[in-house]
């Protein structure tokens, strides 16, 4: 491709802005929720650079307006949830999360693919971390090549781009172990539709997952019961679960976890009603022993209070403080004491 892309005459830096902020906010379906990568993209930051560095720059400054509307929109001005502040978001284009217009980037592939002489083109991102880039480039047609150093990295790439293309529209058994947990059998049917209490207890039970109510159905084994078929992502949380479940055990030993005596703390959480202060006397934190799959419990501390007690969280119980991370320093030795600090 000659000349002079679109992005070296004009970007729409401010709409960009705009929805990279609001995609951050996504807490629900985005890649982002896969797994946590420090330095990931945001998707509306990506598509709108690789359709800005893959289109040609069209040259009058009415056509690129055009382009920039049908990317980015315009910014609007509208009122704040409290009081009378006014706050910018966008109208119209692509870039904003939920507000994909298919039509309008089914457009954008043509036009990409007419300006490389009718064939995709090839994007290259050798440090792809998250996938966000390569992502978008599938997206808009291209044939995206992702690689990454990181054996993390790596992973959420096959999870992001190459499985759900190889698998799109399948489904395949669960594998038995996701069957014997309960609770994510339970999401799983819940997410199929069976959404009738009695209904879905009575398949929870046709399992074995018997919750101690009177279930008139006979609970078949596993080996005999039908399978049931799930697409990808469900594959993907079966396994990401055990996966999680294996790493606990095996680093359980690293991450100890004590009980402290003292009343419970919830962060960013208002109460109903304002607790007075309770005064009680500290006991030394006592290390909790783990199970054989990495759990721990501070139930058997506890077993000295009633279910009264334990009700009103401003009265002190034991309390379970895993540790969740090693902080590295580099050290010297001060010029002045030779004290070893960090």
């Amino acid at each position: 491709m000659a000349g002079v892309r679109l992005i070296e005459a004009v970007f729409p830096l401010r709409q960009v802005s705009l929805d990279s902020v609001h995609e951050k906010n996504v807490r629900h379906g985005h890649v982002s929720t896969l797994h946590i990568w420090p330095a990931r993209r945001p998707l509306a930051a990506s598509r709108a650079a690789l359709l800005a560095t893959l289109l040609p720059d069209p040259g009058s400054r009415e056509a690129r307006l055009d382009v920039l509307e049908r990317l980015a929109g315009h910014v609007v001005k509208v009122s704040a949830a409290a009081g009378d502040r006014m706050r910018e978001e966008t109208r119209g284009g692509i870039l904003h999360w939920g507000r994909d217009d298919e039509g309008e980037i089914a457009r954008f592939r043509v036009e990409i693919r007419q300006a490389f002489d009718g064939r995709a083109p090839r994007v290259l991102d050798p440090f792809a971390g998250g996938g966000a880039i390569p992502l978008e480039a599938m997206r808009l047609g291209c044939e995206a090549v992702a690689a990454d150093l990181n054996p993390v990295a790596w992973f959420i790439l096959r999870c992001t781009l190459h499985y759900p293309r190889l698998l799109a529209g399948e489904t395949r058994p669960l594998p038995a172990f996701a069957l014997e947990e309960r609770d994510f059998l339970q999401a799983f049917l819940k997410a199929q539709g069976m959404t009738n209490a009695t209904a879905l207890r009575e398949e929870l039970a046709r399992f074995g997952h018997g919750d101690g109510e009177a279930v008139h159905v006979p609970a078949l084994p596993l080996e005999v019961a039908p399978v049931e078929r799930a697409d990808f992502a469900w594959h993907l949380r079966a396994w990401g679960r055990r996966g999680l479940a294996a790493a606990r055990a095996a680093l359980a030993a690293r991450y100890p976890t004590y009980a402290e005596f003292e009343p419970v703390r919830r962060k960013g959480r208002r109460r109903a009603t304002p607790q007075i202060a309770v005064r009680y006397r500290s006991r030394p934190p006592t290390l909790l022993e783990r199970d054989a799959d990495g759990q721990v419990s501070v139930a058997a501390l506890n077993a000295e209070f009633d279910s009264l007690y334990l009700e009103d969280e401003a009265n002190p119980r034991w309390v379970a403080k895993p540790t969740v991370a090693y902080l590295w320093a580099r050290t010297i030795r001060c010029g002045d004491c030779r004290t070893e600090i960090p």
